[in-house]
């Protein structure tokens, strides 16, 4: 599984190749990047995830998703919480350092990993890590930005994303054993599988923005990489790797809280007035390092895992 995980990173990693290519020679321009964004946010991606709940219905199953549901919080509360040692107020970019750190990128990266390696089955697991993502970066991310709080009205229309409500569409399927006549549900399934190589293309545009030569004489940069990709995703191993559940719960919420820097958080920083070149060099950095830390991730988790 190790070396099925390195492939799969080397192969996104290729992907993204593609796209930052196609912004170099100006194939994906920003308004090409803008459309293509809009395009998997609000229509691939959510088929892609309403799609993963479209299996009979198991009681099993919807007691793991519970159970990955818990242990997805239980993580997110970690990846919040522990960054504030390494950014006391008054610190340099602190709340870029705070919210880039805690939010990986459960989407656009998540779903093209996790899909390649556990299929469908493990996507269902890492619906509980994209909902506690957007429930958390809506509530927690837009207090930790603006220094305000919303009305709860306003809140619950910002968490009305169509990645949430797509989600929730699947799981009310699934729980009621609702399926899609074959007719509907394979071109349905044809967009979805659009999911990995387009966010990819996506990703490697927004990568070849980046300002690499800067941001690697930035030691914040360096801090913040450090935290997203390795001691995160370890303090999550080390809080979850005992629980007596189905190993592939434990697998699916420690890889993603190592995945790279979430984009959606570089947009917070960028509507924000915050330092988003920070954030751009930080998602540049840890989308490269992940083809090493997300196969040591795995391999740390192996270890604990059997040391239990």
């Amino acid at each position: 599984m190790f070396l099925t995980i390195l492939k799969t990173v080397l192969g996104l990693l290729i992907l993204m190749g593609v796209g930052f290519l196609c912004s170099k020679i100006g194939l994906i321009d920003q308004v090409a990047q803008k459309k293509m964004t809009s395009i998997l946010l609000e229509v691939v991606q959510p088929i892609y995830l309403f799609m993963a709940y479209q299996r009979a219905f198991d009681k099993g199953l919807l007691k793991d998703f519970l159970i990955c549901m818990v242990m997805a919080a239980a993580a997110f509360l970690v990846m919040i919480l522990l960054p504030y040692l390494f950014f006391p107020k008054g610190s340099r970019d602190r709340e870029v350092g705070l919210l880039v750190s805690a939010f990986p990128n459960t989407g656009f990266f998540g779903i093209p990993l996790i899909g390649s390696i556990y299929g469908t089955e493990g996507v269902f697991f890492l619906t509980t890590m994209i909902t506690m993502f957007n429930l958390l970066l809506w509530t927690y991310g837009v207090v930790l930005m603006s220094g305000r709080h919303d009305s709860f009205r306003v809140t619950l229309k910002r968490l009305m994303s169509p990645a949430l409500l797509s989600i929730l569409a699947g799981l009310v399927c699934f729980s009621l054993g609702l399926l899609l006549p074959e007719v509907i549900a394979s071109p349905l399934k044809m967009i979805g599988d659009m999911t990995t190589p387009l966010a990819m293309l996506v990703s490697g545009a927004v990568v070849a923005q980046a300002d690499f030569k800067r941001g690697l004489r930035d030691p914040m940069m360096y801090k913040i990489s450090g935290l997203r990709m390795l001691l995160l995703p370890v303090a999550v191993a080390l809080l979850l790797f005992w629980l007596p559940v189905n190993p592939l719960l434990i697998i699916v919420v420690v890889l993603a809280a190592g995945f790279p820097v979430g984009s959606v958080p570089l947009m917070f920083c960028v509507q924000y007035d915050k330092n988003s070149v920070l954030a751009g060099e930080c998602l540049a950095f840890t989308a490269v390092l992940c083809c090493v830390s997300t196969p040591l991730v795995y391999l740390i988790l192996n270890l604990l895992m059997g040391a239990r």
